[in-house]
């Protein structure tokens, strides 16, 4: 009866063994995964950061009054009122076909 007690023992030590180098594993696993999910979420943000300044550009950046896309500095017309302030805004090709 001592030998089975004894084998017993040895066998749930065993098992305790097995579960506690489970749970280990588990954790490490889960704390990978929050790591992870820790990392998407900040990345999530700064995606989401960067869309809104996108979002932001459009509306401040100057736009052809004939075909609405934007405009460098470098090929657009401005037409100015009597103030000197700007009326309409163009690109070369847009003005030019203004008065074909």
């Amino acid at each position: 009866m001592l030998e089975r007690m004894e084998i017993g023992e040895h066998v749930n030590q065993n098992e305790q063994v097995e579960l506690k180098e489970r749970v280990e594993a588990t954790l490490t696993k889960l704390r990978e995964l929050r790591e992870r999910v820790a990392e998407l979420k900040r990345r999530c943000e700064e995606f989401r950061e960067m869309e809104a300044q996108r979002l932001e550009k459009p509306e401040s950046r100057l736009r052809c009054d004939k075909c609405g896309h934007a405009l460098n500095s470098e090929d657009g017309v401005v037409i100015k009122d009597a103030n000197g302030e700007a009326k309409s805004r163009y690109h070369k090709a847009c003005f030019q076909a203004l008065f074909k």
